[in-house]
């Protein structure tokens, strides 16, 4: 697949139906159609395993789009892969939604036994997973000044650069010595059939 096709689909990609395949050839869409499906079984489940995405790819996921080859399912992983970047990433922010919401429950069912110390517990989970222990790292831009250049072509301002007295002179004899090192260096191709 080349890169205008990726690009052409996935400018559609979240758009109803209706209003995709008015942009797409019917082709384009079946595959838009098993590119949603793949990218919401990623990130359902960020650890489902290629196999199990190509099965469900092959078989149409009870006729969601038309049924495809293995080498087309594995193509179209390759794509959503390429969509939802790095899955590693994925899977730690979806383990980190896992351990809050479990934390969110542990307080509920501690506030109704009225334990505060599995509210506490539940709470500082929260907090660790959440990173509110650690400050907003919040930039000043106002701090940050951009260098002041005022643009010259008076060659004297740079730092560590020698004045070249007559230098259209040894422009000139530069164009020469590489000139004639070319020449120097150049080789005759020969055929030697003939």
């Amino acid at each position: 697949m080349n890169d205008d096709t990726f690009k052409k689909i996935t400018s559609v990609l979240y758009l109803k139906e209706s209003e995709a395949a008015q942009q797409l050839t019917p082709f384009e869409n079946e595959r838009r159609k098993r590119w949603v499906f793949g990218v919401s079984k990623r990130m359902e489940n960020p650890l489902i395993t290629d196999n199990e995405l190509v099965k469900q790819l092959e078989a149409g996921f009870a006729g969601l789009f038309l049924p495809v080859s293995q080498t087309t399912a594995y193509r179209d992983i390759s794509a959503i892969n390429k969509l939802i970047g790095n899955i590693q990433l994925s899977a730690k922010n979806w383990y980190r939604y896992l351990i809050i919401e479990g934390a969110k429950a542990a307080y509920e069912i501690a506030r109704v036994k009225q334990d505060g110390k599995g509210m506490a517990a539940a709470l500082d989970k929260i907090g660790k997973y959440m990173m509110l222990d650690k400050p907003d790292n919040d930039f000043d831009w106002e701090k940050m000044i951009p260098p002041d250049i005022e643009p010259s072509a008076d060659a004297d301002l740079l730092e560590n650069v020698e004045k070249i007295d007559n230098i259209n002179q040894r422009r000139i004899e530069l164009r020469r010595l590489f000139k004639s090192d070319m020449k120097l260096n150049a080789t005759d191709i020969v055929d030697e059939n003939g």
